[in-house]
């Protein structure tokens, strides 16, 4: 998986001049639709040039194939709700105010009609085309998870090891998931109001922290 994990790394985009950055946007935005709208494997790279009006050469400029261009759309979705290591507080700060930021962050982007959307689309295509999902979750699952336990493993507060990060990381995206998760894939009503993804992630940061206290005291 790492293998996997560094050649799709290597195949997306380095930064360029503005106009580049606003095809590459563009680009983007245009495979995100037509993934949602028909699917990863029956989107094509010539369909996203036709979508994003730009020629095919230009796509593949920016992309290298289809599965760094899925990679890119998971992680320019991400970024959007600013799931990144520069976006995690200082590491010498108490983490309660940090997790419950993140937290409210990760809960708002699992309730985007096209993060949901995504995960049907996935799920959809598990037994025609199963590298589409873990594509899926090595950039936007295990990315979001892997950036809360480096933060966790870092913060001078917790004094975690490696694996006990990893372990309260998961933990934590767990219970953020919460009922409203399942409910949205199953399309039935999900989404709550900004106060009440506050009050659920405030209770899920208490708990975590309470429970890494508690692990360490015993």
């Amino acid at each position: 998986m790492c293998n996997k994990i560094k050649s799709v790394a290597k195949a997306l985009p380095k930064a360029g001049r503005p106009k580049s950055e606003e095809k590459r946007r563009n680009i983007l935005l245009a495979a995100s639709e037509l993934f949602l709208s028909q699917g990863v494997s029956s989107t094509s790279m010539d369909m996203v040039a036709t979508r994003a009006g730009v020629s095919k050469q230009t796509v593949y400029s920016h992309f290298s194939n289809k599965d760094a261009l899925f990679t890119a759309v998971i992680d320019f979705k991400c970024t959007q709700y600013q799931l990144s290591e520069s976006h995690m507080g200082a590491l010498d700060q108490a983490p309660r105010e940090v997790l419950i930021k993140f937290g409210v962050q990760i809960m708002s982007l699992m309730q985007d009609e096209d993060t949901v959307a995504m995960h049907r689309v996935v799920i959809g295509e598990l037994d025609s085309n199963p590298h589409v999902a873990e594509l899926f979750y090595i950039a936007g699952p295990q990315n979001g998870m892997q950036i809360l336990s480096n933060y966790l493993h870092k913060n001078t507060h917790l004094q975690l090891t490696t694996e006990s990060a990893k372990y309260w990381a998961c933990a934590f995206f767990n219970m953020l998931k919460g009922d409203f998760h399942l409910r949205s894939l199953l399309g039935l009503p999900y989404s709550m109001s900004q106060q009440q993804q506050l009050v659920e992630v405030t209770k899920a940061t208490d708990h975590i922290l309470a429970m890494i206290s508690g692990e360490k005291s015993s």
